[in-house]
């Protein structure tokens, strides 16, 4: 329980600035706690959503309990099977028992005590486990009742392992009650959570006020907001636990669409370079480049050059599929940009990216007249005060780097544009720490993640939208089949090694000990030891030194090792022709979007290029849609009904609170709801804008 002095209450003060502290039984290690789950204040405790809602269970006889266990089948002590009991992971639905103490015992082995009371009901009687629970010996008494709930076991006979316990004088809730289920973390129960709201509710709930008018909520059959609160932390049913739920599921994406609207309106009034661009000169730099523009990077160029001529700061994201021409599309405007005297970024989230985009970029600025650099973390110190000094005296127009540019020491005598790859894997944060070093900055948002128009314009309203959906000219198509076994992969894929081409071989992870789930380190071994041995064999993982893991992708490059096993570090930032096929291992462990973005790897040269994708009977549904499409767009909307928001648009990381919206929980006409009622009502942005009150 918190102890020492409670600070003084302002009856006036927004709940978003009442501090928990006010609250019983909150002291400075419970606060501590409570913020690990982003509760800080009592706002943040009322608008917490909880997992589910769970009805407690009618009691089942004694006797019942005692059928549904089972022997288990290794040979073991009492004592040993009862930890074994206490150790299982607790799937299944629990039970509830109750019955009078007709005898109890305490003992210790193993480092954990356990307390077993025998209860007795008019159907016999059993034997109920308290594991780690020593202080109940002094508890219990013998013809005490009580109420227990947990799972059947076997401890040396049938026996029940306690997971809660009620007694006469503070009982259990009823059967059929309802009680709503929090995410929690060490250190804070369940039933301190379900405490600390519904005091908060009691002391503070009459100060909820709801700010949506009542025909919108009729609209969307939502509750008010008071009544959401009060049915989300004690339900009367539970329809109405699912419509508060959505209620309250609604307020971070009003605080999202607030703050997508404030920034809209701060950019409108900053004066950022003006680049002026006409036909003649769009089509001057296009001829730097070495293959003709589709039809769609010529609009997307269309769309750049009024955004950059308006002297305002630009921010548009540009999506499309893999390999349909975005990074050309953004050496486009970098081009412009330094040829008007600025600097550009061009910031990645892996070495490999950068470094991609840096050789393949490079040469097309130089024969411009233009200086290019690479930053990245493995940087040598000399080299790297090479790098800053070069920005900082403005010599070097385009920089092309990670995280490493988004460091202090990194200064700019004139950054005018910052293009982010796969911008997804940022945060919000993090590109303002870009956009922040120079003065109005342009901004120029990739993905190969593409999501639905509709959908990119609620999630990034703040951004202007263009899509890419044409590949370039010359890439072949990709035949992705699934594949059972191993070995039912060697004649597919020696014919293309014999002729010179290159496998990727892919597995989820770097480590692993199942003989049918191998590591990537395994399966390097095993293919490095066979007949493929004669065709050159490279490792690739995380764990690599960026120098080494660098070396032996150059040496698949050009040939020398003609397989690369690898984990998902190649999803972006490699880019061989030469390399005709992918197997990817375990392939149910990725969502369907990093699967698409593997598949990518092949099929950028002329050659038919082919996807085997191993992967659990289980995953079977998910595989075929991707043997049938190579459409980005429909693979990213399944991903997104199957995975939630959160994975594959990057928003935790952009660091929007979307908990509970998620998963099987995605609500997407939320979504447009919140982004139509703050360009509806202006106040909106005010109340959830800053500190997201509720009230």
């Amino acid at each position: 329980m918190g102890g020492g002095t409670k600070r003084a209450e302002d009856p006036d003060a927004p709940l978003h600035a009442v501090a928990l502290e006010l609250l019983g039984g909150v002291g400075p290690a419970r606060k501590e706690r409570l913020a690990v789950l982003g509760i800080r204040n009592v706002h943040e405790l009322l608008c917490t959503l909880p997992r589910r809602v769970e009805r407690w269970p009618e009691w089942t006889p004694l006797a019942n309990v005692r059928a549904l266990a089972a022997p288990r089948p290794k040979a073991a002590s009492a004592e040993e099977e009862a930890l074994d009991g206490d150790d299982e992971d607790g799937s299944g639905e629990s039970l509830r028992v109750r019955g009078g103490i007709v005898r109890f015992r305490f003992s210790r082995f193993a480092g954990r005590s356990l307390v077993r009371a025998t209860l007795g009901d008019p159907s016999g009687e059993l034997d109920v486990l308290f594991f780690n629970q020593p202080w109940l010996r002094e508890r219990f008494r013998k013809g005490d009742e009580l109420d227990v709930l947990g799972r059947p076991t076997w401890a040396g006979g049938p026996a029940f392992v306690a997971s809660r316990l009620g007694f006469t004088d503070s009982p259990l809730p009823a059967p059929g009650t309802l009680t709503p289920v929090y995410a929690s973390t060490e250190g804070l129960s369940q039933e301190m959570l379900r405490t600390l709201c519904l005091q908060a509710l009691e002391r503070f709930g009459a100060r909820l006020h709801e700010p949506i008018p009542a025909a919108v909520l009729a609209e969307h059959d939502l509750p008010p907001l008071p009544e959401a609160v009060r049915e989300i932390h004690a339900p009367t049913g539970e329809l109405q636990f699912v419509r508060a739920r959505r209620r309250l599921g609604l307020e971070p994406l009003l605080a999202l669409q607030a703050g997508i609207a404030a920034r809209r309106a701060e950019r409108k009034r900053t004066a950022a370079l003006a680049l002026e661009c006409d036909e003649r000169l769009a089509l001057e730099l296009e001829r730097h480049f070495p293959f003709e523009f589709t039809r769609g990077q010529r609009e997307v160029v269309r769309e750049l050059r009024e955004d950059l001529a308006r002297g305002i700061p630009m921010r548009r994201l540009v999506q499309g599929d893999v390999g349909s021409g975005k990074t050309a599309v953004g050496a486009w405007a970098c081009l412009l940009t330094a040829r008007a005297g600025a600097q550009c970024a061009f910031l990645a989230p892996t070495e490999l990216l950068a470094e991609q985009h840096f050789r393949g970029l490079s040469g097309l600025f130089e024969r411009a007249g233009l200086r290019t650099a690479l930053l990245v973390g493995s940087l040598k110190a000399a080299a790297r005060r090479e790098v800053l000094e070069g920005l900082e005296s403005g010599a070097i127009a385009v920089v092309f780097g990670t995280h490493a540019l988004l460091g202090s020491p990194v200064k700019f005598a004139r950054l005018a544009l910052a293009v982010i790859d796969e911008q997804h894997r940022f945060g919000v944060a993090q590109r303002e720490r870009l956009f922040d070093k120079g003065r109005d900055v342009h901004g120029l948002l990739m993905t190969a993640t593409p999501i639905p128009r509709s959908l990119a314009l609620t999630i990034y309203g703040d951004l202007d939208v263009s899509t890419l959906r044409e590949k370039p000219p010359g890439r072949s198509r990709i035949e992705t089949r699934r594949i059972q076994a191993p070995r039912d992969l060697v004649e597919l894929l020696e014919p293309r090694l014999e002729r010179g081409e290159r496998v990727y071989w892919v597995v989820p992870r770097i480590d692993g000990e199942e003989e049918d789930a191998p590591g990537a380190e395994q399966r390097f071994a095993r293919i490095a030891k066979g007949p493929w041995a004669r065709y050159g064999v490279e490792l690739a993982h995380g764990r690599l030194p960026s120098e080494e893991r660098g070396a032996r992708l150059e040496r698949f490059r050009r040939g020398e090792a003609r397989v690369l096993v690898a984990t998902t570090v190649i999803e972006v930032g490699v880019d061989v022709p030469e390399a005709t096929a992918i197997v990817v291992e375990s392939a149910e462990r990725l969502g369907l979007a990093q699967l698409h973005q593997l598949r990518g790897r092949v099929g950028r040269g002329r050659l038919e290029s082919a996807c085997y994708l191993m992967g659990k009977r289980s995953a079977a549904e998910r595989l075929e849609l991707l043997e049938r499409c190579d459409d980005g767009f429909e693979i990213a909307e399944e991903d997104l009904r199957r995975r939630g928001m959160g994975d594959l648009l990057g928003l935790r990381q952009a660091g929007e609170n979307l908990e509970g919206l998620d998963g099987d929980g995605l609500d997407l006409g939320l979504f447009d709801t919140a982004r139509r009622l703050v360009a509806a009502q202006p106040g909106l942005v005010e109340r959830y804008g800053a500190a997201r009150p509720l009230s």
